[in-house]
């Protein structure tokens, strides 16, 4: 049985309460697994290690509010055989929650053991869906593409509806892109006056053909890629110096956060939107103490990705191990979006599939860069 590999923190594997709990607390002492391939030499064990760093910071802010937590963290390899021995093993047994695996083969297994034990079984990473069918403790974070992208529409119909709908051909194959364009044409479908499709190797006269001039204009390219960014940046500079009086705002994809740091000043000049299911605030003082507490801790920054995989796993650990806390093994499924949260950089919606299935994780925010230099963020008030 493996409680850590990280033996400089083997003493916070077993945490125990110091102070009184809170009167809301009906559970004061968690039983927590985590499996995953934490021994990878690889850059994706490298993030799995992390994030289990993460989870670790999660555990002791929750000491200090009077909850002890016992981990078992093991090294879950990649296939589903190996998921079978671990779980031969017998090292998960009285979880009350397990987090995990990595990869998709191994989850049927897993799934099927905790549903057997009464065990809450959270998928940070994997998006199978079809596995949470008769698995009503089952959680699945990252959604799949098509559930993000359908809230993604429900933006731009809801914040955008007044505008004129643009869809700019990039002439790319992105399959992310590919599909938002689909849904586009289909939800737009009955009212075609309201969206409108551009080339973006279109002349001066193509995109005034393209933009009304009575209106607010959103452009929506088919294609996430930096090259069709930067691309269209480039033509829309060129016309709002022509045409100043045109409005017109940018929406775009998850992965333009990746690409902040040389863009930053054209998204705000495009008054850019972008939806994505998690961000981190580089402004926060929180992002920057908590960047500095992992520093302390872990003597090495937190790997500059999109997501942070250290934060994504104190956001996880905490929201979890809190609301079992709060509202017990038993109760934790009917209460899941009752559980406070003061996310670093995953807010969390989960979604009831169907009943008696597992919850989708279904909240997406719109990340606005606004003309003003300000960076605003736009979610749905559930």
């Amino acid at each position: 049985m493996v409680r850590s590999f990280l033996t400089s923190l083997l003493g916070l594997l077993l945490i125990a309460s110091g102070t009184a709990a809170q009167n809301l607390v009906t559970q004061r002492e968690l039983r927590m697994g985590v499996v995953l391939p934490l021994k990878e030499k690889s850059a994706r064990g490298a993030k799995m290690v992390e994030f289990y760093q993460g989870m670790l910071m999660a555990v002791d802010s929750l000491k200090r509010e009077g909850i002890s937590v016992d981990i078992q963290a093991l090294h879950s390899g990649t296939t589903a055989s190996e998921m079978d021995m671990l779980l031969n093993s017998q090292a998960l047994n009285d979880c009350d929650i397990v987090f995990g695996p990595l990869d998709a083969a191994q989850l049927p297994a897993l799934a099927d053991y905790c549903d057997l034990h009464d065990m809450h079984l959270v998928v940070p990473f994997t998006t199978l869906t079809t596995q949470l069918k008769n698995h009503p403790r089952q959680y699945l974070v990252s959604a799949p593409r098509y559930r993000v992208q359908e809230e993604a529409l429900w933006y731009i119909q809801s914040q955008f509806s007044d505008y004129n709908i643009i869809l700019v051909e990039t002439n790319e194959s992105n399959e992310e892109g590919t599909a938002l364009e689909e849904q586009l044409r289909k939800n737009l479908s009955k009212d075609a006056t309201n969206l409108r499709v551009l080339n973006i190797e279109g002349d001066d006269m193509a995109f005034l053909q393209a933009f009304n001039p009575n209106r607010k204009n959103l452009l929506v390219p088919n294609s996430s890629s930096l090259k069709a960014l930067n691309k269209l940046v480039t033509k829309l500079k060129d016309f709002q110096h022509d045409h100043e009086h045109y409005e017109f705002a940018l929406f775009g994809y998850p992965a333009w956060q990746t690409y902040t740091q040389q863009l930053l000043s054209d998204f705000y000049q495009m008054n850019t939107y972008v939806y994505t299911s998690f961000y981190r605030n580089p402004l926060s003082r929180r992002s920057e103490a908590i960047d500095r507490q992992f520093m302390q801790w872990f003597h090495t920054p937190m790997n500059a990705t999109y997501p942070r995989y250290a934060l994504m796993g104190f956001d996880l650990g905490y929201y979890f191990l809190h609301g079992l806390s709060l509202f017990g093994r038993e109760q934790l499924s009917e209460s899941l979006n009752l559980v406070p949260a003061n996310p670093y950089q995953h807010p969390l919606f989960f979604e009831n599939t169907h009943e008696g299935d597992g919850h989708i994780n279904t909240f997406v925010e719109l990340i606005h860069y606004a003309p003003d230099q300000s960076i605003e963020l736009i979610n749905r008030n559930r």
